[in-house]
């Protein structure tokens, strides 16, 4: 019998959040996990952009930066760039061009045997946020010069005075946010796999046109070669990828568009140009060594039909695509979901996203640690009933977002929060690489 999450969330008094939490404290414990079962230091060394402050800053899981009327970014050759913000004639930025232009590159020769190891070993991952799918929260930089409501890709695409001012601001922060370095620091950690949100629109002008980036594909003509670099990159460096595809999927911001409407499922227009960019994508990564699969979309509206949206068609892509891995979200009803892929015999895996820090006031109170109590290993009851329920899908489960984050009331008592918050974050992985087949950090 397949456990219902929700319910066993319920009972504990604990929330499966629908949305990523947006950090309002400066901060937690410094870093995610190392080899030896402590946390990231924060102390990235000679790692730089976004990884550079992995989950860190003075001492926090997440280093949120400072909103104002002006935003400074430190580059790498430690010059700076100031965004000033948006007024009503124009918009102040640093003109940018890369020392060398980004081409478009060839993936490695494909090796069968090696995918497989990339695709059926145990997953330690992190998310690469807010580089290809932009979120005012993670980076309001790119947003001092957004236009409309300020909050989503498209804002900042529409934004910056035009689209090649655009262009170029989105260019520089694909090229500094995260770079080859970060790689290296991740795998130097014990991280053995990336997962990559893209929209459609960095599939390049042509995936853009009937789409509301239509306007601004031009922004987007180097887009895909960077993601490709990021992929080529993460190989490098013996690490997976998980290629995640955001684009109208429900309402949120990291959908593209800040307008809160999901235009996806009941437009057949835009599910055609969904199974476009998705057949694009299986074409081109089916064969790419350490590409562990594809999720079809991230955290979609839970319509009917959805636990079998595009795999029939994506199936007959190619010969290779028949075995390739498809990462379906649950769009938060795990049940449902499970029991869809149990039932499946091809290679298809189920991604469930779990935050602790929302709810109503009583799930606010529990003590931190009592929640890393119920994750203990095969004794903490949400462990147990994990466990149930990733037996029941024969593992083809991963938790691939969660978080370190708690209320503040579930510290309050604490005498010592930092080891408190420390217990909680180590348990969860702990307790997701017992009954599950990876984890990956939400985010970098």
């Amino acid at each position: 019998m397949l456990i219902d999450l929700q319910k066993v969330l319920a009972a504990l008094g604990l929330v499966s959040s629908i949305i990523k939490p947006v950090p309002v404290v400066g901060g937690v414990v410094g870093g995610v996990v190392d080899t030896v079962g402590g946390v990231l230091n924060s102390t990235v060394g000679s790692s730089t952009g976004a990884v550079g402050g992995l989950l860190g800053g003075a001492g926090g899981l997440i280093a949120a930066v400072g909103v104002g009327s002006n935003s400074t970014d430190t580059d790498a050759d430690n010059s700076t760039t100031t965004y000033s913000a948006a007024s009503d004639d124009a918009c102040a930025f640093q003109p940018y061009t890369p020392d060398t232009p980004v081409q478009l590159e060839s993936f490695a020769p494909y090796d069968a045997s090696r995918a497989l190891i990339y695709r059926y070993r145990q997953q330690q991952s992190v998310n690469l946020g807010s580089w290809f799918v932009q979120e005012q929260w993670m980076n309001p930089s790119l947003f001092t010069c957004a236009n409309g409501n300020k909050q989503a890709e498209l804002d900042v695409a529409q934004g910056w005075g035009g689209v090649d001012s655009a262009r170029q601001v989105l260019e520089r922060h694909w090229d500094e946010w995260i770079g080859e370095s970060d790689f290296a620091y991740l795998a130097s950690i014990g991280i053995n796999t990336v997962r990559l949100p893209i929209g459609y629109w960095s599939l390049g002008p042509v995936y853009c046109q009937g789409t509301p980036f239509e306007s601004v594909s031009s922004v987007y003509v180097n887009a895909w070669a960077r993601v490709v670099r990021a992929i080529n990159w993460a190989e490098k460096y013996g690490l997976g990828i998980l290629v995640d595809l955001h684009g109208n999927q429900n309402g949120q911001a990291h959908s593209g568009v800040s307008d809160g409407q999901q235009n996806l499922f009941d437009n057949p227009a835009n599910v055609q140009l969904t199974m476009n960019a998705l057949t694009y994508l299986t074409q081109q990564l089916v064969k790419v060594n350490n590409v562990v699969g594809i999720e079809i979309l991230n955290e979609p509206s839970n319509v009917d039909g959805l636990p079998a949206f595009s795999l029939t068609t994506l199936r007959q892509v190619s010969p290779e695509a028949a075995a390739f891995p498809f990462y379906i979200h649950d769009g938060f009803d795990m049940s449902r979901f499970a029991d869809y892929v149990s039932t499946r015999s091809d290679f298809v895996v189920l991604d469930h996203h779990s935050y602790f820090v929302f709810g109503d006031h009583d799930s606010q109170e529990i003590p931190a640690k009592q929640l890393t109590s119920s994750l203990q290993p095969g004794q903490g009851s949400l462990s147990q009933q994990m466990i149930s329920a990733a037996t029941e899908e024969r593992r083809n489960i991963v938790i691939d977002e969660f978080s370190c984050a708690l209320s503040g009331n579930a510290l309050v008592n604490s005498s010592d929060a930092v080891t408190d918050r420390r217990r909680f974050c180590t348990g969860q992985m702990e307790s997701y690489t017992n009954a599950t087949a990876g984890w990956s950090f939400w985010s970098q």
